[in-house]
């Protein structure tokens, strides 16, 4: 690209708006807003051949991301993409079965006492 280009930083390599990257949408097209510390995972974990050619760079990055159960959170934060823009893309993912929303505990449910001694372990540790 030459070095005057209005799309690209010197630095940074080329510039997209986050917006962009979701056709301008600031919410998932079902409505279902994805929580924080939801965790999700790809729900295949090989390439389907016959979708892979309609994914994204950004698809892509998510879904390698996912192949292990990991939070939305820690999503946005691999790829320094704002966390609007990163539940907009889970929710195109898991509209086209790429990954899933694993469940979580249902609140009031208590925590086993393995988990509270290796929360104690690493406070202490701190």
């Amino acid at each position: 690209m030459p070095r005057g280009d209005k799309w690209s930083d010197r630095y940074a390599g080329p510039v997209v708006r986050p917006y962009a990257l979701t056709g301008g949408r600031t919410a998932p097209a079902r409505g279902e807003v994805l929580d924080l510390i939801a965790i999700v995972a790809t729900t295949e974990p090989a390439e389907r051949e016959n979708d892979s050619i309609d994914l994204t760079p950004e698809d892509r990055r998510i879904l390698g991301l996912c192949l292990k159960p990991v939070t939305v959170t820690d999503i946005a934060s691999a790829t320094a993409l704002p966390l609007g823009v990163i539940r907009v893309l889970l929710a195109d993912l898991i509209a086209r079965d790429r990954i899933g929303v694993l469940q979580q505990r249902p609140p009031g449910g208590q925590p086993s006492a393995d988990l509270l001694k290796e929360v104690l372990h690493g406070l202490r540790t701190l």
